[in-house]
């Protein structure tokens, strides 16, 4: 039986095929250890520009790391043998704003206009807090009072996901840390109260549950980085006839390692 200690630290080419075999449909947090992974959104050419330049304007919380040619699914930056049709746990496919399914496949949703792109994920630096050392707790994510900036049809609040650290120590070197990676959220976008961006209580995540999401104790800081659920909450203002996502927490495995997208 598969599980996370036995993905732990096999090659993304060889989880994706499992993937794609409908033998893995759970979170990817703990997966291919050491590997970048990322958000996956899709959408019709004629969205494609206007989608770019949303993320382009609130990179921190949309930040590309590749995007297709219309019509085709392979990402020829970060895995050019991949199928985001198919080697993705679970997808969210947004119609008029409303979500219509979660399949495990969308190949029946296909079209010669579709547009992929690929967006730097959290759990990217995630591995390198555990290189480090970093003692931390992960509590979902959550929607923010920070709104985004416009891009056509593309607008609404971002989303965050939260971690708390403990001591001074560890919140510097996290700090420090996440700074080296522009490309998978970079630096928070908050740290402190989370009443101070909208959040009431973290104890219950709105998009990512976790077990361990315990009340915040007295020597623990919240953290807070953007989030690529933000593009679903943009999909449900725009009520755009067509949005591909994957599911929060089932992200797609590059052939890259976390530290390719580090800056030296």
């Amino acid at each position: 039986m598969l599980n996370n200690a036995n993905l732990k630290n096999i090659a993304p080419k060889d989880f994706r095929q499992k993937v794609r075999q409908g033998e893995w449909g759970e979170p990817t947090a703990n997966v291919c250890f050491g590997y970048a992974q990322a958000n996956l959104v899709i959408v019709p050419k004629d969205m494609a520009f206007e989608f770019f330049l949303f993320c382009l304007r609130n990179w921190m919380a949309c930040p590309v790391i590749d995007a297709t040619q219309a019509g085709s699914p392979h990402p020829s930056l970060v895995a050019p043998e991949a199928d985001l049709r198919t080697d993705l746990p679970v997808y969210r496919v947004f119609r008029n704003g409303k979500l219509a399914d979660e399949p495990t496949d969308i190949t029946g949703y296909w079209r010669d206009d579709l547009v992929c792109f690929l967006l730097g994920c959290i759990n990217t630096i995630d591995w390198a807090f555990r290189v480090a050392g970093i003692k931390f707790r992960r509590l979902g994510a959550f929607t923010s009072n920070i709104e985004c900036v416009q891009a056509g049809r593309f607008s609404g609040p971002m989303a965050v996901s939260l971690r708390l650290f403990k001591g001074t120590e560890s919140l510097i070197r996290a700090i420090q840390i996440s700074s080296r990676f522009p490309n998978a959220h970079g630096v928070p976008v908050h740290i402190g109260d989370p009443a101070a961006i909208g959040i009431s209580d973290i104890c219950h995540s709105d998009f990512v549950p976790h077990a361990n999401a315990a009340p915040q104790q007295p020597d623990e800081t919240a953290v807070f980085w953007g989030c690529g659920i933000t593009v679903e909450l943009a999909a449900l203002r725009a009520k755009l006839p067509l949005m591909i996502t994957h599911k929060a927490g089932h992200m797609f495995v590059t052939d890259l390692l976390a530290g390719e997208f580090a800056i030296l």
